[in-house]
């Protein structure tokens, strides 16, 4: 353990020297930030308009909407950011090193997995703070004291499990282009998986279906569901609870398997059951690049 750790902190010195890939890992956050605050805002808070009246209600149940996608979104491409220090390492043939070193294949892993985990949290604590300050800022109201232990909580679950899946993938790349490429096409994608570009309820059935199968969409399922409390129970207080239950069905609050709604402990289990696979086929994959 004491290895896996010396090699985690080496990889987070690292990266936050970097300021480059520090800036680039909260990019696709910007972004996303950025086309809300200019277009996607107004979209969202016209399409409710009709449901509900008061538009400082809507906005707040925009926001509140929005920002627990982001969350879900920096878990994601910070841990992805942060791996930018293994193809760099496998580039400079470091990794080599690290393979023929009596160095497990676990510790190496779990070094790579915890170093990635560290920027996701930190990262990730940073936009929670942000995003909360952007609400208040708005004319909402900051997440209750429980809620917001919750919702930290889910970051550091939703941060492991990404870390582990964000390893495997990485460590098939021996260039710093086909790294990029691949942190593009996930900073395009993952507005969508989020259900932060497009409501997930709206996509057609068997869309829904696959995107069920990628453990962000239900990071950004119960994090919608802890960061919005507050946001839905002012926008359809006084309104029938079948509405409230479809808006949330729509925008990705509740996520739906065959009619059912899905628990959030059955989500959060999806989550950790994936990360713990993901994290098994990494050691499986580096026993493999040994062998080859």
């Amino acid at each position: 353990m004491n290895v896996a750790l010396r090699i985690a902190g080496r990889n987070v010195r690292i990266f936050f020297r970097d300021r480059t890939s520090v800036f680039f890992s909260f990019l696709s956050v910007l972004v996303i930030i950025g086309l809300y605050v200019l277009f996607l805002g107004d979209t969202v808070i016209r399409s409710l308009a009709g449901e509900i009246s008061d538009p400082d209600k809507a906005r707040f149940f925009a926001d509140t909407w929005i920002m627990a996608g982001v969350l879900v979104a920096n878990s994601i491409t910070s841990t992805l950011g942060a791996l930018e220090v293994l193809v760099t390492d496998e580039y400079r043939g470091i990794s080599k090193d690290f393979m023929v070193s009596p160095l497990k294949r676990w510790q190496l892993v779990l070094g790579y997995i915890l170093s990635t985990w560290v920027v996701g949290v930190i990262t990730g604590f940073i936009v929670f703070v942000v995003s909360q300050a952007y609400i208040v800022m708005r004319g909402g109201e900051l997440i209750s004291v429980a809620s917001a232990a919750k919702v930290l909580g889910l970051i550091l679950v939703n941060v492991l499990a990404f870390s582990a899946f964000n390893f495997l993938v990485v460590s098939f790349f021996k260039t710093s282009a086909a790294f990029s490429t691949f942190s593009t096409l996930v900073g395009t994608l993952i507005g969508f998986v989020t259900g932060v570009y497009v409501p997930i309820g709206v996509l057609p059935d068997i869309i829904q279906k696959f995107v069920l199968l990628v453990p962000a969409t239900h990071g950004a399922s119960i994090m919608r569901q802890l960061y919005m409390s507050s946001s839905m129970a002012s926008a359809f207080q006084g309104a029938p609870a079948e509405l409230a239950s479809e808006f949330s069905r729509i925008y990705g609050v509740t996520l739906h398997l065959n009619g059912s709604a899905l628990t959030i402990p059955t989500m959060l289990a999806y989550i950790a059951i994936t990360g713990a696979a993901f994290f098994v086929l990494s050691i499986i994959r580096l026993m493999f690049k040994k062998a080859s």
